[in-house]
């Protein structure tokens, strides 16, 4: 176990990270590793509990469990708040959403950085060095066999169609290593088990949990978990403290902390709502906290029962199940890329999902009561033989409907236009974050998106299915598994939030 007991804690640090996804766990590995005289005390607050490999949710009962709810299950693994305009996924849990994420890892094209709104210091070029030491640390690289996988396979017919090619990914996932890893962490190879997003039970998963968080337990971080930060105070000889609740008891318990220098980590929800807060409590920030949320484009879509099979259930950690001859591999594997040379806001980028074993005979029952729009004519005595053989009690049949659909992940740019606000209760007194962004699901590369998953279904000789989110009556509202933004990078405080080094005006 790499966290502390809380009664270890020290009354003071050099620096407290908040937050243990990407941001909190790198950046306490590398504070807590410089060669510095002193060296500085760190330690990381985590809001959601340790998950220890083989402990993650299997079944649907045990994964509904563990959602969270910031009243009843404040440290709950699977983090689903719904606003308005838009849905969040994220995880909540020693190592964030690390835990539950699909493991890719993408470089942003070099023109992302040519915007007008990003300080132009920074740049591909500078960021690179950086890139190259996350990826080595992560252990990215693409599935080794990425192109064999059915469903990768299945993107490749409608990437035929216009000349494009679906190619593997880099990924977080271990292949190899079958014991210690170098940061000390046990590991096992993936066995394409398909369980990612509820989380790894193989050890196969690069989590942050496998790498920076160990790295900076061996470094002296402090690690301690369900411990929420509510609000930061600026004290008068310019360090800080921090408030906030423990949910280790059945009853929060308030504590405080101080710090010389805190790093918020707390993802592009966590971060702006603890800043929002404590802005309430008497911190002075720029009027651009809380504004240019993205969902990085996310859309999801369907091309269901049609004609090939593509290998899409997840069977968990049992490598001797006979289903492993339809083996799905990672979460996400493969992509197309479109429209390279265009502007960015025309670009998309289409990747496979697959349904890990808690969710298959829900996806099962959803997907068949839904049955989509057919593509094609012809094919109904095909599609009605694969459908009779769904049964949600013994879902792994290679040639049933579920087994023959493609769950898609689909990216692009939005308009950034979400904005944070607190919306004070009775429930959460200290205030709890909303997103406002009127017709955020209306722009027109949602509808691209949504016309371009109908070609993916017809090239499979599939049903399509929309986005149910965005679909149901029309309302077009969206889901995103990429939360960005909320404070946003500027020159000086009129236009950010933040400076380039992340540092709060």
């Amino acid at each position: 176990m790499l966290a502390k007991n809380w009664n270890e804690h020290k009354a003071k640090y050099d620096v407290v990270v908040i937050g243990s996804g990407y941001g909190g766990a790198i950046t306490a590995a590398r504070i807590s590793g410089a060669p510095l005289n002193p060296k500085k005390s760190v330690c990381v607050l985590e809001r959601g509990r340790e998950w220890p490999v083989g402990q993650f949710p299997d079944t649907l009962l045990k994964a509904t469990e563990h959602f969270r709810n910031p009243i009843t299950n404040p440290t709950g693994l699977y983090d689903l708040p719904l606003f308005k305009d838009i849905g969040v996924l994220k995880g909540c849990g020693l190592g964030g959403t690390s835990l539950i994420n699909a493991n890719v890892a993408i470089i942003p094209d070099d023109d992302v950085f040519l915007q007008p709104d990003w300080p132009r210091s920074i740049n591909r070029g500078v960021l690179q060095p950086y890139y190259d030491a996350a990826k080595r640390m992560l252990a990215s690289r693409p599935h080794p066999r990425a192109t064999q996988l059915l469903k990768v396979q299945a993107l490749e017919r409608r990437a035929k169609e216009i000349g494009l090619e679906a190619y593997g990914l880099d990924i977080n996932v271990n292949f190899d290593i079958d014991g210690l890893n170098p940061y000390g962490a046990a590991q096992k190879p993936c066995i394409d088990c398909g369980d990612c997003l509820t989380g790894c039970n193989v050890g196969a998963k690069n989590t942050l949990y496998m790498n920076y968080l160990p790295l900076a337990r061996n470094n002296g971080t402090d690690i301690f978990t369900e411990t929420q930060v509510d609000w930061i105070e600026k004290l008068a000889d310019g360090g800080w403290r921090i408030h906030g609740r423990r949910h280790e008891h059945l009853f929060p318990e308030s504590y405080t902390l101080d710090a010389g220098c805190v790093i918020l980590a707390g993802g592009a929800l966590g971060s702006p709502e603890i800043l929002l807060r404590s802005e309430a409590h008497g911190l002075s920030l720029s009027p651009k906290a809380g504004t240019s949320f993205s969902g990085n484009g996310d859309f999801f879509g369907f091309a269901f029962n049609g004609e090939f099979q593509t290998n899409v259930l997840g069977f968990g950690n049992h490598p001797e199940s006979s289903w492993r001859a339809n083996a799905p591999g990672p979460t996400i594997v493969g992509a197309i890329r479109y429209d390279k040379s265009r502007p960015l806001n025309q670009r998309m980028t289409f990747e496979d999902l697959g349904f890990p074993t808690a969710y298959v005979s829900a996806a099962m029952i959803a997907l068949g009561a839904i049955g989509g729009d057919p593509t094609v004519v012809g094919e109904e005595s095909a599609e009605k033989a694969r459908l009779a053989k769904d049964n949600p009690f013994e879902p792994y049949q290679a040639d049933n409907a579920l087994n023959h659909t493609m769950f898609y992940l689909v990216m692009g740019q939005d308009n950034s236009k979400g904005t944070m606000r607190l919306n004070t209760d009775l429930l959460d007194p200290n205030g709890r974050l909303e997103i406002d962004w009127d017709a955020a699901g209306n722009e027109p590369i949602f509808t691209r998106m949504n016309e371009e998953v109908r070609r993916h279904a017809r090239a499979l000789d599939a049903n399509f299915i929309s986005n149910p989110w965005w679909h149901f009556l029309s309302l077009h509202k969206l889901v995103t598994a990429h939360p960005l933004g909320g404070m946003p990078l500027g020159e000086d405080y009129l236009q950010g939030a933040v400076d380039e080094f992340g540092r709060v005006f």
